[in-house]
C-alpha cells in the first residue's frame, strides 16, 4: 500500500492506495500541522499500520521540504504536474488529455505521449469560492456550499442567451452569457450558491476547451474538490454537446492528484 499525499494551499488530501484499488481518503481543510502528524493521524483513523505501507508519496506546495521524522518507510517526492496529469488520466483511463486541476487556483495539465506539461491555468478556483462563500454566507467549508446551492436555481442571477435572444444552434438559450449578471432581487441565498459554484466550473471548463482547441485533444479531465459538487456533471455534459469534447469527472476525481502521487511512486517502485 502506498499513501499519497497532496499538500495544496489551503488543503491537504491524502489517500491510502493499494494497487489498482483506491482504499482510504481524507482532505484537511486549513489544517497547518506537519504532514508526518497528519500521516500518522490517518493511519491511525483507517487501523492501517506503517508495516503495512509501502512508501509514501508527497506532492503539492512544499512537498520537498515536508518533514518525515520517525517515519519508517520510504518517503518520494513527485512533482505537481506528474501527479495531477498521470492521476486525472489513470482515474479516467485515458492516455492523451487536457486534465483541469481547480485547487485554490485552477491549473491546466496536457498529457500526451507519455508526458505531462503545464500549458496554463487561472486564479479562479476553489480557493475563490471559498473566499466568495466566506464574504456571502459567512461560511467558509465547500461542502456546506455543495449542500446549499443543491436546491439553487442560478437562472435568478445569471444571464443567459435566452434572456438576451431565442438562441442559435452553437448558442442554447441556457448557455451563461455572463455570471452573476441578472442577479434578481427575489434570488435566494441557495440561488446565488448554485451560481458562485457554476461559474468557478465554467470558468475552468472553458479554459480547458480553449486548450483543447490549441493542442489537438479532445479529451478533458476534471479533478479538484469543487468536481464532486453534484453541478459538476450537469456543467460539463453541457459542455460536451457545446464543444463536442469529452469532459470526464472520474470517480476519485477530488483526489486525483494525491492518487496521482502514489501511482507514479508505484511505478517507480521504491
Amino acid at each position: 500500500m502506498i499513501i499519497g499525499i497532496d499538500k495544496g494551499a489551503s488543503a491537504v488530501k491524502l489517500a491510502a492506495v493499494d494497487g489498482d484499488n483506491v482504499l482510504f481518503l481524507k482532505t484537511l481543510v486549513g489544517d497547518e500541522r506537519p504532514l508526518r502528524d497528519l500521516y500518522f493521524e490517518f493511519l491511525s483513523e483507517n487501523v492501517l499500520g506503517e508495516a503495512q505501507v509501502e512508501q509514501i508519496a508527497v506532492t503539492g506546495v512544499g512537498a520537498e521540504k515536508a518533514f518525515f521524522e520517525g517515519v519508517t518507510v520510504p518517503v518520494t517526492t513527485v512533482p505537481e504536474i506528474m501527479a495531477t496529469g498521470v492521476g486525472g488520466t489513470t482515474l479516467a483511463d485515458v492516455s492523451n488529455a487536457v486534465v483541469v486541476s481547480i485547487g485554490t487556483g485552477t491549473s491546466l495539465v496536457l498529457v500526451r505521449d507519455g508526458g505531462c506539461a503545464h500549458i496554463g491555468g487561472s486564479g479562479v478556483g476553489s480557493g475563490t469560492l471559498r473566499g466568495l462563500s466566506r464574504k456571502m454566507f459567512g461560511r467558509q467549508d465547500t461542502r456546506e456550499l455543495f449542500k446549499l446551492s443543491e436546491s439553487g436555481n442560478r437562472l435568478t442571477v445569471d444571464l443567459t442567451v435566452g434572456d438576451l435572444f431565442s438562441g442559435t444552434d452553437t448558442l442554447p438559450p441556457d448557455l451563461t452569457a455572463s455570471n452573476l449578471a441578472k442577479a434578481a432581487d427575489g434570488a435566494s441565498e441557495e440561488d446565488w450558491a448554485m451560481a458562485v459554484v457554476n461559474m468557478i466550473l465554467e470558468v475552468a471548463g472553458s479554459h480547458a476547451a480553449l486548450a483543447c482547441r490549441a493542442y489537438g485533444i479532445d479529451t478533458v479531465i476534471v479533478t479538484g474538490g469543487i468536481s464532486a459538487a453534484k453541478r459538476s456533471k450537469e456543467v460539463y455534459d453541457n459542455f460536451s454537446r457545446l464543444y463536442h469534447l469529452n469532459y470526464i469527472v472520474p470517480e476519485y476525481s477530488a483526489y486525483a492528484t494525491a492518487i496521482g502521487a502514489a501511482e507514479i511512486a508505484k511505478r517507480h517502485g521504491a
